[in-house]
């Protein structure tokens, strides 16, 4: 008799004999048959692996709690990424009107974006719940008014070594969220439609910096910031604004 755990969509578990897979959450299952009995085959999203297919049966998943359940609209975080970037967040009215109605926001519905390529929808996205969302706000080293120029674009040049590359994604969203394991709280899509928009806010705040620079004609720090050598994402990015 095959002895396994029963596992339900949401479940964060761990594989003992893959710990460096860090902790997953379960996004689908499929009834199996396994030595004649019944099972589970799994798709989970690991932290640093990515997506798997499991059959629970012969892999010893730990079951260690539920994902995190999102906040309702009104808290301030108003849906997931998925639902901001798409530019209809959780709680709109746009959401609601289709909710309502059983057919998705037309173009003209007040928070649905436009097919004449109007980017108020964008805006609206921005500053949804009246603040910017976790994932693409920059953090607190880049912008610190009691660092000096020179430590904030040290931070601002080693934020380049976020990428969206699997493990460099996660580290990522590790400093943005707070999180020991931000897939408790975003998939993997959702972070990787998020960490352009972030990319977008670095890339100019990096110009502002370098234009401040310019402006008080200080190569001399930007000259020190490059010392040991930059990783080349953040050298690219720092010649395109030194040029720009």
């Amino acid at each position: 008799m095959v002895l396994t755990v029963r596992f339900e969509k949401g479940d964060r578990v761990k594989h003992p004999k893959r710990p460096e897979w860090g902790s997953g959450i379960v996004r689908d299952i499929a009834p199996i048959t396994h030595e004649g009995e019944a099972a589970q085959r799994l798709t989970i999203d690991f932290a640093t692996k990515g997506r798997v297919v499991i059959n629970a049966a012969i892999a010893p998943l730990e079951k260690v709690g539920k994902a995190y359940t999102p906040p309702k609209p009104n808290d301030g975080h108003r849906g997931s990424a998925a639902q901001l970037w798409a530019g209809h967040p959780e709680g709109s009215k746009a959401v609601h009107n289709g909710e309502r109605n059983g057919a998705p926001p037309r173009d003209g519905d007040p928070g649905a974006p436009s097919s004449s390529g109007d980017s108020g929808w964008l805006d609206q996205l921005e500053t949804a719940g009246g603040k910017k969302h976790e994932l693409w706000e920059l953090p607190d080293d880049l912008t610190d008014p009691f660092a000096t120029p020179e430590q904030r674009l040290k931070a601002t040049l080693d934020s380049y070594r976020y990428s969206t590359e699997p493990r460099a994604l996660i580290e990522w969203a590790i400093v943005q969220t707070g999180l020991d394991d931000p897939l408790t709280k975003y998939t993997r899509p959702e972070l990787e439609q998020a960490f352009p928009r972030f990319a977008r806010d670095r890339d100019a705040h990096l110009r502002s910096q370098i234009r401040e620079f310019k402006r008080k004609n200080d190569l001399a720090t930007i000259k020190a910031c490059q010392k040991g050598g930059l990783m080349p994402a953040a050298q690219s990015a720092l010649d395109r604004a030194l040029r720009g």
